[in-house]
């Protein structure tokens, strides 16, 4: 199409708003910065799940990203870390975090984040259609069960989001 140019859809800081629903990226005014990155990844990972024709790798890739998000947040600023979840579960663990009280739910959320890791060591599952190493991405497990996959994803979401609330309560 002659004379069109390319008009980027990104603004900057200063930017008005001058669309309808802008798609708000910056983390720069959010009340919880945290939060809200946690619940974008919940809701991306719902959607992939529960949609009509389901979006089953990035479901993965998008659940494995929260669980990693959620560790992060539980770990704290400062902290090291890395994509490797059972590296974060550890330090979470070594820490005495609540996390590993002897708790149904929280059990569950634990192995599902082993799980994950189980199935991602590397954090490149799900990412692209192969990993790092040229192997095809997922190719140790065929399928997921979307109601189990969303009920377990439901779960570490809550925890963590209930975890974060009286945290900053406590504040």
């Amino acid at each position: 199409m002659p004379g069109m140019t390319y008009v980027s859809p990104f603004g900057g800081m200063d930017t008005d708003h001058e669309w309808p629903d802008p798609l708000c990226l910056s983390r720069t005014h959010c009340v919880n910065a945290v939060e809200e990155t946690l619940s974008e990844f919940y809701q991306c990972a719902v959607a992939a799940i529960d949609a009509e024709s389901p979006s089953p790798q990035p479901a993965f890739f998008l659940a494995r990203h929260l669980a990693e998000l959620a560790l992060k947040a539980l770990l704290g600023p400062g902290q090291k870390h890395g994509h490797d979840l059972g590296k974060l579960l550890k330090r979470l663990q070594e820490s005495g975090d609540d996390l590993f009280t002897d708790d149904e739910d929280r059990r569950l959320i634990v192995a599902f984040i082993r799980d994950l890791h189980s199935h991602d060591p590397k954090g490149d599952q799900g990412r692209y259609a192969t990993t790092t190493s040229g192997d095809p991405s997922l190719a140790a497990v065929c399928c997921a069960n979307p109601e189990l996959f969303r009920q377990y994803v439901d779960r570490l979401f809550g925890y963590t989001m209930e975890r974060l609330s009286s945290v900053g309560q406590a504040v």
